[in-house]
Parts: C-alpha cells; structure tokens; sequence
C-alpha cells in the first residue's frame, strides 16, 4: 500500500471513530409522551412519540466548529394542547444537551468526549470467548478491526498470513518507548495511561519487534503481577488485533497458569495462533497436550505456528505429525521440513514393512518437501537421501495407484539437476549410492506399462489428474504434442499444458504455441492466467535465439513492468541482429533514457552498449 492510500485510510479510520465517539441517543418522558434526541457526526435528529419534528443535517464533518446546534418542535398532546420543544447539543471540550418543554427543562448533561482508542468498538477476546462458549469452536475467521485494518487498496489476507509476510523493523526507540509507556500504565493504570500505551500499539505489527521487546522487558524492573493484571485489561478490551497480540506478549514473560483457558480459546484463532501459543508455552506448565489440541483444530498458518510449538517426544503426537500434520495447512511451506523432522520420517521408513497409511503419509511430506517455490525444502532436510531411498524401497510394495506413481515421478525430476547442484548434496544430505538406489527403485516401478497407459487415457479422455498424467508422460518422454495442441484449443490458458510442451526442446512447437497466445489480444489486457502463460514463454524464450521477435515485442510495449523486464531480460541471450535496426531497437533506446524501472533502464543500456 503506498503512502496515499494509507493516509486516506488512516484519516478514515479518524473519521469513523470520531462519528461514534459522538453518537448519543437520549429519551425522556413527558406526560406520557416520549422525546428522543440523537446526535450523530452528520446530523441531530428530535423526535417525539416515534415521529420526527426536527433534524440538522450537517454537509461536512467540519461544520462541528460551531460549537452548538439547537433543535426546535412542536407536539400536540392528547388533550389537544400544543407543546413546544427545545434542544440545544453542542460544546468545546464535552458534548452538552438540554432538553426543554414549553420552557421547563427536563434534561441537562454534560460528558466529555474521550475519543479512547477502544470506545464503541467490539472487543475482540470476548467476542471469541462468546463463540467458543455457544459453539465449542470458533465459527467465523472475521475480527471486528477488518474494516479498519482493509479497504480496496489493502485486500484481506488470510488469518496470520500478514505476519508472515512482515519484515520492516518497527522505526529506532520505538520498543524502548513502547515498554516506558507499558511500564507507566502499570504503575499507575488509569484511561489515561492505558491509552498512551493502547495508540502506540495499535497501528504497529508485534512481530516487528518481538524479539527486541522480550530482550528489553527482561531486563526492566518490574512488579510482575501488576504485569499481568495491565496485560489482561489489554485483553480484554482490545479492539485491535495487535492489541490482542501485545497482551499475550506480555502474558509470555509471567506466570499465568490461570489464564490458560483463556489463551487457549484465543489461540484457535489462526490471527493469533503463533503469539498466545508463545504464551502459553512460556507461561503455564504441562502446556504440551494444549498446544496439541491447538494444532488439532486450526488450519493455514496457524497450524504452521501449532506445529512449530508442538514437542514430539510423546509417540501418539510422533504419528499424528507424520499422518495429519500436513493436512489443512499451507502447502509447500516449512510445515513438511518440520513433519519429517518432528515426525522422524527417516527412522519411521527405516523399518523393514510399513504400513500403506504411513508409505501414504511419507508421500504426502515427501511431495511437500519436493514442492518448488524460491527454494526447495527438500534440500535443507537433513536424511533427505536416506529417506527418498527407503521411501522408493516400500514403493516396490505400496505403489499401486497413479497418484502414488506420479511421487515417484516428481523425486525422478528432482533427481536431474545440474552437477553443481549435487556436488552440494553430496556435500550435506546425499550420498552417491543414495542417488544410484532411488533411480533403479523408480526404473523397477517404472517398468509396468500401466503407468503410461493410464496417463495417456487421463488425456484423452479429458479427466480429472491431469497435471499428474502430464508428469507421468514427461517421465516416460512420451510424444503427446498432438493430444496437448488440441487441449489447448479450449484452454488456452492452461500454463500446464505449455509446461509440457517446454520439455520437447523444439523451438517449432515454441513457435506454435506462441501463435496460440494470439487469441489473448493486447497484452495490456491480459488476464491472470493469460499473464502466466505469457510470462513462461518469454522465459522459456532465452534458450531460443532470434525466436519469436514479435512475441517479444508485443510483450515490450506493454505498460506491464513485469512483462517489460522479463521481455528485455530476455534479449540479452539474443544475438542483436535479429533486433538491430527494428522497432524493438527504437523502445530499447527509448527505454534506456526513459524507462522509470531502474532495471529496465540498465538492460536497455546493456543492449545498446553491445550492439556498439
């Protein structure tokens, strides 16, 4: 988000909390007739007996500096005599209303406006509370700060993602600040103190100075229980999720065996899965079988955060990591690192017979492990040869259905990596006769004819699995062009198919499949999915000299700073001939004085820097 939007919505967050900071409602009786009075940011309202008689109607939020607005009305009661009525709403420093009827006054109140941080807002602890109580599970993801944590510049992430994807430091002093204004509130708590400490919480991530803040706090002198009592008062009244997050924080450096249920019900909520399982395993005992329970019954990140809790020494948590620790939990994460390690798959597929559940979780954790984003997490596991050796062992016996095969397939690929690349596994977790043992493994498995049989019938026959009817028939080298080409008449945008395509190395069926993307129109409109396949093939483009210049070009005019790059980047492996002289050359010229992508610019002058 940048620095505009998030202006805009920090002054509409001031907004919202200033309009129900001053919205009021008053009733009063008289002689049986009821006269109600409603203040709200952008208009008063008087009404008797149900029926308005009066309203203000403010046109801006600005016009509240006029101090006072006054309401005016007449009611006619059931004997028939007419009644006038007065109000007058208002004031500097507290919100100030008179009632009066034909002159006598009914009603005078003063109250100052706090504008604290908290007020008019759902709390967000009792508000679990009240769902766990009534359902014995949390119902909804959604915490009542979403409106003022999202709007059209800031998509709604999935609970505990936005930690996740937190690393800016929080500002210098910042925590030394923070724990002096903590260590006030303890001392002396009053609204006051509270929402010194609340404001600087509240718009600030826990994570970005968690580690600092337990370093810190450590060394201050404190009275712990009063500690604890600040910290529960900040529980309890948290309206903001990083409020909620401080509190358990600060719950983790005490003794709080008696908030422990408590947490527990907070920890279900995958936002706050991570910090209240800190806490309670830092401040309550025996807190193992909680932790357990918690990794049991959430999902996504918070299952991340319960796994990375969790202690296997107790052998029923051993094999449930092994058997269900991946389920509902984000895929291609370090949650299969942490499955294979906690769980002990190596020694698990050590055993001379396993069971087909445990070959079926181990595939599970293995194809995890094998899943390719930045990195790899297959090669930070420690037995990672032991255990795709032994894993590949059992298969001979346990392999017998296609998803099953098609592991085999992906720890074949995994296998083909450069010389580099296993001169540094042999250096760390592989031994050379590791690797020969998986290959002849898959090549015995791979010898039944099935296998390829059934791929080729998932394509035909447009069924379901079939990304792992594609990696089988790479597996096997198997001709399946003309099959893939006419898939693609109806979806054209199913990178996967030209993934499959790749593998061919035939710069003719590049050049097909490019013509293929003519159907996407202008690239400047393209959608997500067409966005992939074009960006793959521009990738793919850089072991193709002098291939498919227009694509390229199509890809360069682009308004799209991705597509420029890749595009550019890619005519480094080019041969300059084939754009020397060509339009192409014009925006490379163009994009070397102009372009506002440093990179961009930097290519573009490398370009031009060669064809001198």
């Amino acid at each position: 988000m940048g620095f505009k939007e998030e202006l805009k919505r920090e002054i509409r967050n001031a907004k919202n909390d200033a309009a129900k900071e001053v919205e009021k409602h008053w009733v009063v009786d008289f002689e049986g007739h009821q006269i109600e009075v409603m203040n709200g940011m952008m208009e008063e309202v008087l009404k008797v007996d149900g029926q308005m008689i009066a309203q203000n109607v403010r046109k801006s939020m600005w016009s509240h500096i006029v101090p006072f607005s006054t309401l005016k009305g007449t009611f006619q009661s059931k004997s028939g005599k007419k009644h006038k009525v007065y109000v007058k709403i208002g004031g500097f420093v507290k919100l100030n209303v008179t009632v009066k009827v034909d002159g006598k006054q009914l009603l005078h109140e003063a109250m100052k406006l706090q504008f604290l941080p908290w007020a008019n807002k759902a709390y967000i602890v009792p508000l679990l509370e009240e769902q766990y109580e009534q359902n014995q599970q949390l119902i909804t993801k959604d915490l009542p700060d979403d409106d003022f944590l999202y709007d059209e510049h800031h998509p709604k992430f999935a609970p505990g993602f936005a930690d996740q994807l937190h690393q800016e430091a929080v500002t210098p002093f910042y925590t030394k600040k923070l724990i002096k204004l903590f260590l006030a509130q303890v001392t002396n708590p009053n609204e006051q103190t509270r929402k010194s400490t609340y404001e600087k919480i509240k718009d600030e991530k826990v994570i970005s100075y968690f580690h600092e803040f337990l370093e810190r706090f450590s060394e201050a002198e404190k009275d712990e229980d009063r500690v604890k009592e600040e910290a529960i008062w900040l529980l309890e009244h948290a309206a903001h999720r990083e409020v909620v997050k401080f509190a358990l924080l600060v719950l983790g450096t005490v003794k709080c065996e008696e908030y422990k249920e408590r947490m527990k019900v907070v920890a279900l909520h995958e936002e706050f899965t991570g910090v209240a399982l800190f806490a309670i395993t830092n401040g309550t005992t025996n807190s193992n079988e909680t932790v357990w329970h918690i990794a049991q019954n959430v999902s996504d990140w918070g299952k991340l955060e319960a796994l990375n809790f969790l202690d296997a020494s107790n052998e029923d948590i051993r094999q449930w990591i092994l058997q269900e620790g991946l389920k509902n939990t984000v895929p291609g994460n370090a949650s299969a690192l942490m499955c294979a390690e906690k769980g002990k798959l190596d020694i698990e597929l050590h055993e001379k017979i396993i069971s087909g559940k445990i070959f079926d979780s181990a595939g599970t954790i293995i194809l995890a492990l094998l899943y390719e984003g930045a990195y790899q997490t297959m090669d930070e596991y420690e037995y990672a040869g032991q255990v795709l050796m032994r894993y590949t062992h059992h298969a001979k016996t346990h392999c017998l259905t296609f998803s099953q095969f098609f592991i085999l397939t992906q720890i074949h690929e995994y296998l083909q990596y450069d010389e580099e690349t296993w001169d540094n596994r042999f250096s760390s977790n592989w031994k050379p006769h590791e690797k020969r043992t998986v290959e002849e493994n898959i090549n015995v498995i791979a010898h039944n004819p099935l296998w390829l049989q059934e791929a080729l019938e998932i394509l035909q026959y447009d069924q379901e699995n079939e990304d792992m009817a594609l990696a089988v028939a790479k597996y096997y080298k198997a001709d399946i062009t003309d099959i893939v080409f006419e898939k693609l008449k109806s979806h054209p945008e199913n990178v996967q198919y030209y993934y499959s395509l790749f593998a061919t190395k035939d710069a003719q069926i590049i050049e097909r499949l490019m013509g293929i993307t003519e159907c996407f129109g202008d690239f400047n409109e393209l959608t997500n999915d067409q966005k992939v396949v074009v960006l793959s093939l521009i990738e793919e483009l850089d072991q193709y000299n002098g291939i498919g210049m227009d694509f390229i070009g199509q890809a360069l005019i682009t308004t799209d700073d991705h597509l420029q790059y890749m595009a550019i980047q890619t005519l480094l492996s080019y041969d300059r001939v084939y754009w020397q002289g060509t339009e192409i050359e014009e925006l490379i010229v163009r994009y070397a004085k102009e372009s506002k992508d440093p990179d961009v610019k930097e290519i573009a002058k490398q370009l031009l820097a060669i064809n001198e």
